[in-house]
C-alpha cells in the first residue's frame, strides 16, 4: 500500500473512532504535542512521497529545480511554525529541510537553520552518518572549493564558518585544515602575504599532509621580498 493511500485509510479510521484526543485543524497544528505529533505524521507522509519523486529524476539540474522551485518552498512554512512552536521532538523533516537549503546553496537559511538543530539535538537521517556540524562543515567546504576552481569567490561563508569549523565544533583535523587552505589560497590572491602565511601554518599544524608547503614558501619569500623593498 502507498504512503498516500495508507495516510488516507489512517485518516478516516480516526475519523470514525474519534479517538483524537485534541481538536486538529491546521490552525492548531503545532498547538501541543499531540496535534504536533499528528501533523509531523502527514508531513512525513508527504515527504516520503517527494523524496520518491526526487529519486525517480535523473537529470542532477531537474532535481535541483524540484527543490528550490517547489520542494522548498512547501516544507520551509512548516519548518518555521515548528521552530516558533517552542516544541523539541526529532523531526526527520526539519532535517531533510536542512539538507535541501545546503543542496541548493542557499547557506544564510541553511546556516540559521543548524544553528537551530544543534542546539535541539537533531540528527541527520540515518544515510548521512554524519553529525549536523560535519554535515555542514563538509557541505559548505566542498562547495567553496567548486566555486574557486569555477573563478567564483567562496567568501564571506568560508571565513564566517571558520570560528566554528576551527574552534566551537568538534571535528576531524582535515576538515578545518581544508578551510585554512582555501582562505591561505585567497590571501595569496590578493597578495596578503602575512594572512596567507597564517592560515598555511595553521592548515598544516591541524594536518599536516594538506598540501600547502609549496603556497607557504612562495609566500614566505614575497613577504620578504615586501619587507626588503
Amino acid at each position: 500500500m502507498s504512503l498516500a493511500l495508507e495516510h488516507k485509510r489512517r485518516v478516516r479510521a480516526q475519523g470514525r473512532s474519534g479517538a483524537t484526543a485534541e481538536t486538529y485543524t491546521p490552525a492548531t497544528a503545532l498547538a501541543g504535542p499531540a496535534n504536533a505529533q499528528k501533523h509531523l505524521a502527514l508531513v512525513t507522509s508527504a515527504l516520503a512521497e517527494d523524496l520518491a519523486r526526487l529519486s525517480d529524476l535523473n537529470s542532477l539540474e531537474a532535481r535541483q529545480q524540484l527543490k528550490r522551485d517547489e520542494l522548498l518552498p512547501k516544507y520551509l512554512p512548516y519548518v518555521e511554525r515548528y521552530r516558533d512552536s517552542g516544541l523539541n521532538h526529532p523531526n526527520p523533516v526539519l532535517m531533510q529541510v536542512l539538507v535541501w537549503l545546503f543542496d541548493t546553496a542557499r547557506f544564510e537559511q541553511g546556516l540559521e537553520l543548524a544553528e537551530f538543530a544543534i542546539a535541539q539535538g537533531q540528527e541527520l537521517p540515518e544515510r548521512f552518518r554524519r553529525d549536523v556540524p560535519t554535515f555542514v562543515a563538509d557541505e559548505l567546504i566542498e562547495w567553496a572549493e567548486a566555486e574557486y576552481k569555477a573563478g567564483r569567490s567562496p567568501e564571506p561563508y568560508v571565513s564566517n564558518l571558520l570560528p566554528r569549523v576551527d574552534g566551537e565544533w568538534q571535528l576531524f583535523e582535515r576538515i578545518p585544515a581544508r578551510y585554512h587552505k582555501l582562505l591561505g589560497i585567497l590571501a595569496l590572491d590578493r597578495e596578503d602575504w602575512a594572512t596567507a602565511i597564517r592560515h598555511f601554518d595553521r592548515a598544516t599544524e591541524l594536518y599536516p599532509e594538506i598540501g600547502v608547503g609549496t603556497r607557504r614558501a612562495a609566500a614566505d619569500k614575497a613577504l620578504r621580498r615586501a619587507d626588503t623593498e
